[in-house]
């Protein structure tokens, strides 16, 4: 089982794409039941024998297909329980539809769950990026408007009344930029604060359920 967890976790690393990680020795001397229960217990479809079958044909190897399949049910075993239904979803992974007909409700059920608090979470952290980058623009807008203000104050030889025109324009432009910001920023505290309440709400709510 050493070798079924260890290929597990190079896998976890490849994510939910797939790839079929086989290189020629992998193919020659594969445990095809045992590299059926790791794809089933990363929760990957049948398709994925296909890629693999692809993989090693280049090296003259067929994948057994009785015994990748057989594997690879037992694999949905583990990939299937609630808890793994919550960190899939949580993670922001959709579900496909690989679970068996007995574990699926129990499975949808705990990654809507996950699936859930995943959302919550972006939408705060998204407000939270507009919030920032708004507030930096802000202070921005502050050092160029004390700026253009001291260069209006300040004489210059050979400006036009025309000049002068423009940079009134710029200045007035830069004001009004630096009061719609504010308001904007003002409006993404308060959404900010309610994703943040309704994340927080629906975490505490679902807290009991699952271990992590």
């Amino acid at each position: 089982m050493r070798r079924v967890f260890g290929m597990m976790f190079v896998l976890a690393l490849a994510g939910c794409g797939g790839g079929s990680g086989m290189q020629e020795a992998e193919c020659l001397t594969a445990d095809w039941r045992a590299v059926g229960y790791e794809d089933g217990a990363q929760g990957y479809g049948p398709q994925q024998l296909t890629v693999r079958r692809k993989a090693c044909a280049e090296y003259g190897v067929a994948p057994d297909f009785n015994a990748y399949m057989a594997g690879r049910e037992e694999g949905l075993l583990y990939y299937c329980r609630p808890q793994n239904g919550y960190n899939v979803g949580n993670s922001g992974y959709r579900y496909s539809g690989q679970c068996p007909p007995h574990m699926e409700p129990a499975f949808v059920a705990a990654h809507a769950d996950g699936f859930g608090l995943y959302q919550r979470r972006a939408r705060m952290q998204n407000i939270g990026k507009r919030l920032s980058y708004s507030r930096q623009r802000s202070q921005e807008l502050e050092y160029e408007l004390a700026d253009r203000t001291m260069a209006m104050a300040t004489p210059v030889t050979g400006l036009t009344a025309a000049d002068m025109a423009a940079r009134a324009i710029e200045l007035k432009q830069l004001a009004q930029e630096k009061v719609e910001i504010e308001q904007a920023i003002q409006q993404l505290e308060i959404d900010y604060s309610a994703a943040q309440y309704d994340y927080e709400a629906y975490r505490d709510q679902i807290s009991g359920r699952y271990s992590g």
